[in-house]
């Protein structure tokens, strides 16, 4: 099986595995901060759910996005993934605006719970669990270039990061800082909302096509440069679809090549860009 082919059913199992793990996080957060009130705990669950949903999304876009070009979609599925981050984005938004609101009311009201050691317990389980995905999320973002991979580490990561602060916020609370629990919920929700309108804005800028990195596009016209039968680049366009590159190159060759000639460059062209980019869906080049 090839390298890739690995790395993309490594990708899908370990998303069902990440899947359902978050599922009973959410739950066992969601269940145990309610229970003792803790705010920051149920904040946290939060950020289990928005795992949770990232996960169904990788799932999706997994199994879309690899869908080969057809007559309907000649650039493929890519955008699919990005589609899957805006919808993710903006279901988690509403939840945790929710919250924010539930928790500043709180602080200001000062209805402070006792702190309970179950909550620690499962922050702690929580923090291990999500360090653990997230890690082997990267691992395979960085195999398959996957923007839905990446959100979805993003989002374990800030899972980790929610219950380190909830650990904080209870053994503040049992030296009497009572009032850290609610404060933390508040920071959670806000860090929330700030990673759901960046993935928000990531899969926005997916979708109206945005160029590829400044580093792939000197790459690109190292190889023209390097091409001698190139007299001029007219033009260089780029665009990032899903976990794929597409170029579109306008150069000008000399006036005596045919179009034998020509094609035979062209197909030079598109080979030396397929050894120096990774994940590239297509290389057109047009002649002058």
């Amino acid at each position: 099986m090839p390298e890739k082919q690995k790395c993309v059913r490594c990708a899908s199992q370990l998303s069902w595995i990440g899947l359902w793990s978050s599922v009973f996080l959410a739950l066992f957060k969601g269940v145990v901060g309610i229970s003792t009130g803790s705010r920051a705990l149920t904040a946290s669950a939060l950020y289990s759910l928005h795992d949770v949903i990232s996960g169904a999304a990788v799932i999706i876009g997994l199994r879309i996005a690899t869908r080969p070009a057809d007559e309907e979609h000649p650039y493929g599925y890519g955008n699919a993934e990005y589609i899957v981050c805006v919808f993710t984005s903006i279901l988690i938004l509403g939840v945790t605006v929710f919250l924010l609101g539930d928790c500043i009311r709180i602080i200001f009201r000062g209805e402070h719970a006792p702190p309970h050691w179950a909550a620690l317990g499962a922050a702690v389980i929580s923090v291990f669990a999500n360090e653990l995905i997230y890690r082997y999320n990267i691992c395979a973002y960085k195999h398959l270039n996957s923007p839905a991979l990446l959100a979805h580490a993003k989002h374990h990561r800030a899972d980790v990061i929610s219950s380190l602060a909830v650990v904080v916020a209870i053994m503040g609370s049992a030296m009497g800082y009572r009032f850290l629990d609610a404060l933390v919920a508040v920071f959670e929700a806000g860090h929330l909302i700030f990673l759901s309108v960046e993935i928000f804005y990531q899969g926005g800028s997916g979708l109206i096509d945005c160029a590829i990195q400044d580093s792939d596009v000197s790459l690109i016209r190292q190889v023209l440069s390097d091409t001698s039968d190139v007299k001029k680049v007219r033009d260089i366009k780029t665009r990032q679809i899903g976990r794929r590159v597409w170029v579109d190159l306008y150069v000008c060759l000399p006036p005596e090549k045919t179009i034998a000639e020509a094609n035979a460059i062209s197909g030079q062209i598109r080979q030396s860009i397929e050894n120096s980019i990774e994940y590239l869906g297509n290389v057109n080049v047009f002649c002058e």
